[in-house]
């Protein structure tokens, strides 16, 4: 499409229907890729606002459902609730997973989460014996931990030497 053709609303729906037909997306995350696709026009944001806003209202698009679907795809990669608000964040929501978790009676027992996550890395990989090193070892387990985002009462019972 050049940018002598008028933008039709027609032309922007469809962009969005196809993008959803894939998968879910947010509004803030679709608006985006609508942008990019039709930035040679001008009048392209108000456009694309006003066929976003008309796909909300007909129950295609949904900011809940994508965040739901989101939590959901995140705990099954193994991230922790900290984690998950950062992700959530970072995809444009305002909502965090607990609400997104209520919305699809999602329940997650994080300590157990925490120890498949924790078993899944290190199951395989005994402690060192020297003292130093085991600390550094330590020291590394949890920092991949912290990184998952799980909280420190979720994995310090692992971070002790079996003897």
């Amino acid at each position: 499409m050049t940018d002598t053709q008028p933008l039709k609303p027609v032309d922007i729906r469809r962009a969005a229907m196809d993008l959803l037909a894939r998968r879910e997306h947010g509004s803030e995350e679709l608006f985006n890729k609508l942008k990019r696709r039709f930035r040679r026009h001008s009048e392209c944001a108000d456009a694309i606002i006003t066929e976003l806003a008309k796909l909300t209202s007909e129950g295609l698009l949904s900011d809940q459902r994508f965040a739901a679907a989101t939590v959901r795809q995140l705990i099954l990669r193994g991230l922790g609730p900290r984690r998950l608000d950062a992700e959530l964040r970072a995809r444009g929501l305002q909502s965090d997973w607990q609400s997104c978790a209520d919305s699809t009676e999602l329940e997650v027992d994080w300590f157990d989460r925490a120890e498949q996550v924790y078993l899944k890395k290190f199951a395989s990989k005994p402690w060192p014996k020297d003292r130093a090193d085991f600390q550094k070892e330590r020291a590394k387990r949890a920092r991949f931990m912290q990184y998952r985002g799980f909280d420190p009462d979720h994995f310090i019972p692992f971070l002790q030497k079996d003897d």
